[in-house]
């Protein structure tokens, strides 16, 4: 059985563990031992790894496939993490090597995005930054949209709150179709850079008002414009390898 390695086991790289756990040995980092424990109660192999320990790195990187997915966020210093696992010695002998991106790294302008865009004024810098410095050692670079499934859903966060311009459409992805595509690019051994992101693209007013009655939390209030910004990403390329999204209709989740 061959190993797949998670660098980031938060709440989608857990989950693609556990789905894929009778598929790998599925290696996982842990910034706690908190996690570890939980991790490994779920049959995964856990290693302590953060900024300030990288004593494990060696057995984490002993792996066929390695999928990377550190939110920019949680770290002091992102760049120089990245940088420190992928000028490990071992990189070199990853058989493939699939790192998370984001929709972000695309300007916050009207456009339909596809991978062949021109990048010089991304949305978030630090996004931009991670993928220049890693993309020539990474075999697969997803940029995923907006994250949905389980137990996040549209609208939530946004309860009882003033919401501008609700015609704006939004770009989302199911986890699991993250999880199939993971699973997809290794079993077809396929390589590049792919948006992950649906077909469809309902208006922030539409899915909002739709999820504050199905879970039952209070209706955003919406603040009538008829302005928007259509900034869409396309996530086609993916299909034209054969991948099939599961999850395009986000009323139907």
């Amino acid at each position: 059985m061959k190993t797949l390695t998670i660098l980031g086991a938060g709440w989608l790289g857990f989950e693609l563990g556990i789905v894929l756990k009778n598929d790998f040995k599925i290696k996982v980092s842990s910034r706690s031992k908190e996690t570890q424990n939980m991790y490994e109660d779920e049959g995964l192999f856990s290693y302590i790894l953060n900024e300030e320990d990288f004593s494990n790195i060696d057995e984490l990187l002993e792996t066929n496939y390695l999928f990377i997915n550190y939110p920019p966020s949680k770290f002091e210093d992102y760049l120089s993490f990245l940088n420190k696992i992928y000028s490990h010695e071992k990189i070199q002998n990853i058989e493939k090597i699939i790192f998370i991106s984001s929709t972000s790294i695309y300007p916050n302008i009207e456009a339909n995005f596809d991978e062949e865009f021109e990048i010089t004024e991304p949305s978030s810098k630090i996004v931009f930054d991670a993928e220049n410095l890693i993309k020539d050692k990474s075999d697969v670079i997803f940029r995923v949209a907006g994250l949905v499934g389980a137990n996040r859903y549209f609208g939530k966060r946004s309860a009882n709150k003033v919401i501008e311009f609700p015609k704006t459409p939004i770009n989302f992805i199911h986890r699991n179709d993250v999880i199939n595509a993971t699973k997809f690019v290794i079993d077809k051994n396929i390589c590049g850079i792919f948006n992950l992101c649906s077909k469809t693209h309902p208006t922030k007013e539409e899915i909002y008002s739709f999820n504050s009655k199905k879970y039952n939390f209070e209706k955003p209030i919406f603040l009538e414009s008829e302005n928007f910004l259509n900034r869409l990403i396309n996530g086609e390329k993916i299909e034209k390898e054969g991948f099939i999204y599961k999850y395009n209709n986000p009323f139907e989740f």
